[in-house]
């Protein structure tokens, strides 16, 4: 793999090629999600995306690369395309791959299975259900398990959408005023304004209060217990940015 272009991390924050990456108890990763939505351009050789290492005095360390096949079907939501996860390196970590309705396995970068990652869908009717995210180790100890928003946020998303329907519908027609008047800049800044859902999301265990995986904004996620395998945090990260983006 070509990464000369890439700062290579410290040793520290190095996982191991196939067993559990010992990383500090907390770690913020960020996981840039543009390259994925459009991972068939992907230059020859080069990762799709980069599991960053986030914070102060950071500087955006590479801790991982990720590498969709090029020639991957899309398969939507539920059927990711197939990825693997390699070091700063280049040594494998992990694999990827989708055994469809929203189940992918992990294997280590030796071949084993080291666990199993679901996203079950979420719906309105008959009830609401929020999305859930399911992280199952091979070796046991529980799931962890994380739903996307919290209760409160989306009760109050659901209240303002109709307000937020009628702002969409002046700034799509101011958007196609300016489009008529030729000012295509303008007609942008009309259309690019949006409100997203709410994203809020906690991953723990059962048996523990505190949450082993969080994301809350900007494609960060805080990996903050020192039992987690970060090749699944990788692997979860990856999945739930590739649904924002």
């Amino acid at each position: 793999m070509n990464h000369s272009s890439q700062e290579r991390a410290p040793q520290a924050q190095q996982p191991g090629p196939y067993g559990q990456a010992p990383a500090p108890a907390e770690t913020v990763i960020h996981v840039p999600n543009k390259r994925l939505r459009r991972y068939d351009k992907a230059a020859p050789g080069e990762p799709t995306t980069t599991v960053q290492q986030a914070g102060p005095g950071t500087q955006d360390q590479p801790l991982a690369y990720v590498h969709v096949p090029q020639d991957a079907p899309k398969g939507g939501r539920r059927t990711r395309p197939p990825f693997t996860v390699s070091g700063p390196n280049g040594e494998p970590l992990s694999s990827v791959r989708s055994v469809g309705d929203g189940v992918y396995e992990v294997y280590g970068g030796d071949g084993a299975p080291i666990g199993r990652i679901t996203r079950r869908a979420g719906r309105i009717l008959p009830w609401p259900r929020r999305v859930q995210w399911s992280v199952e180790p091979v070796q046991g100890g529980g799931a962890l398990v994380g739903e996307v928003g919290t209760s409160k946020a989306w009760a109050v998303f659901v209240l303002i959408s109709p307000l937020y329907f009628v702002l969409w519908a002046v700034m799509a027609a101011q958007g196609a005023l300016w489009l008529l008047l030729g000012e295509k800049s303008e007609a942008k800044k009309e259309a690019a304004w949006e409100m997203e859902p709410p994203t809020w999301t906690r991953w723990r265990w059962d048996s523990e209060p505190d949450a082993a995986i969080e994301y809350q904004t900007g494609r960060k996620y805080r990996l903050a217990s020192a039992r987690l395998d970060h090749r699944l945090a990788y692997a979860q990260a990856v999945l739930h940015v590739w649904d924002r983006a």
